[in-house]
């Protein structure tokens, strides 16, 4: 939801995997619905998303008990309203209640994270090409720990084939070498921000009673794009994460810090474009 590229509206399933983060390994597997075009009102966007997030702590398991944050489950339910203003500008507000636990006690307040970003689009054309700039300002855990970021980018056609984007939270090139197969390279914040009810004893004896896992990362991604007809297409990519950190902490207060570093992550999807219904 975050590039000036229109997208069609799709059902996705994905598995991802970050292959060793110091000794952690994460499998992650979401399906995302997206169901704009179902709607009467093409102003108006809604769709949601459920991630599940595996994560095997390997040899920290014999020092002590991480169990607890083995699972962790997000449920994003968004809205998103656009309209046109003057002169080619648009303006784009997104609501996403969302829910990011572990599930290992009952629901509660610090379970969810109500994200939001408002931002204005400029389009223009030149010699049949688009170009796009957008301003805006997001709040989520689009960097960890759910904080405000800015939304500004610039993008532009080169030509038919290939397109540029570049801003936070997303820079890439994307290449479309014909109907049916495409190539891009992306680099992009991944993270993970998780709460804890349950109680958690660390290795002192001491007992926390609230506590949450944190994960946050630079990506850079190389896809492939595969369009098998005008509903069905499939992706993999390969990806290197960098700056990452991977931490379990109470109240701002680290608990434990896994050094996590660097690592290679693997991505293929699925996805069926209901537009073409």
């Amino acid at each position: 939801m975050f590039t000036t590229t229109e997208g069609g509206d799709l059902v996705t399933l994905e598995y991802s995997n970050y292959l060793d983060l110091n000794n952690v390994q994460f499998d992650n597997k979401s399906i995302a619905i997206d169901f704009s075009s179902l709607l009467k009102e093409s102003n108006l966007g809604l769709g949601m998303t459920y991630t599940n997030n595996s994560i095997d702590f390997v040899s920290y398991d014999r020092t002590h008990n991480y169990s607890m944050f083995e699972t962790i489950h997000n449920v994003e339910i968004f809205a998103r309203y656009k309209k046109a203003i003057v002169n080619n500008w648009t303006m784009d507000l997104v609501l996403v209640p969302y829910l990011s636990s572990t599930l290992n006690d009952k629901i509660s307040n610090d379970d969810l994270i109500l994200s939001y970003s408002a931002n204005f689009t400029k389009t223009w054309y030149k010699d049949g090409l688009k170009s796009a700039l957008k301003l805006g300002v997001g709040y989520g855990a689009l960097f960890g720990k759910p904080d405000f970021y800015p939304l500004i980018s610039y993008a532009s056609n080169v030509n038919e084939k290939l397109r540029y984007e570049i801003g936070i939270p997303i820079t890439g090139v994307f290449y479309e070498l014909n109907e049916q197969n495409g190539f891009d390279f992306t680099v992009e914040p991944e993270s993970i921000y998780a709460y804890n009810g349950s109680d958690y004893r660390i290795e002192n004896g001491q007992i926390i009673h609230n506590s949450e896992l944190e994960f946050k990362a630079i990506k850079f991604e190389l896809g492939y794009n595969f369009k098998f007809d005008n509903n069905w297409s499939t992706n993999f990519n390969v990806g290197y994460l960098v700056d990452s950190e991977l931490t379990i902490s109470e109240n701002d207060n680290n608990i434990y810090d896994f050094d996590s570093g660097e690592s290679l992550s693997l991505n293929i999807g699925i996805s069926f474009n209901i537009n073409n219904k």
